[in-house]
């Protein structure tokens, strides 16, 4: 890989921290709280307000305009992204974060089916296919007893 795409690695490894961070966060605060609605409702409006005021700090891209077809993608995402959240809360409230989060973490299978289907951009080849395999597998052997 090209060195500027390495040193951009940062970023989802950071994604992958911080996701995981949250899962044991969410773990301790439904033990506190046991509602998942409740769960989601403050990480929602917490992650809002860090990203409104993250808005008003960080540069905007040059040539980024609004685009209603991408709001209802995003919105749309949104959606998907509201309901999985769900279901993670209601999963850490009934069972241990050492399960919860590695079956949560095969979503890269799902990941990789649904882009075949979906975005035709997309290329799927062994190397791809063997990584998510992998991390399926990983997932799988974690979870064996």
């Amino acid at each position: 890989a090209p060195a500027n795409a390495r040193s951009a690695l940062w970023m989802p490894w950071s994604a992958a921290l911080l996701r995981a961070l949250a899962q044991v966060l969410s773990k301790a605060g439904l033990v506190l709280w046991a509602s998942p609605f409740a769960a989601g409702l403050v990480g929602y409006t917490v992650s809002a307000a860090i990203l409104w005021t993250a808005g008003t700090f960080v540069p905007r891209p040059t040539g980024a305009t609004f685009n209603r077809r991408g709001v209802a993608w995003f919105a749309l995402t949104g959606v998907v992204n509201g309901a999985a959240v769900l279901a993670t809360y209601y999963a850490l409230a009934s069972g241990p974060v050492a399960v919860v989060a590695p079956v949560v973490a095969t979503y890269p299978l799902f990941t990789l089916a649904l882009s075949a289907l979906l975005l035709r951009r997309e290329r799927l080849n062994a190397r791809l296919v063997g990584g998510v395999a992998l991390t399926v597998a990983g997932v799988a052997l974690l979870l064996v007893r």
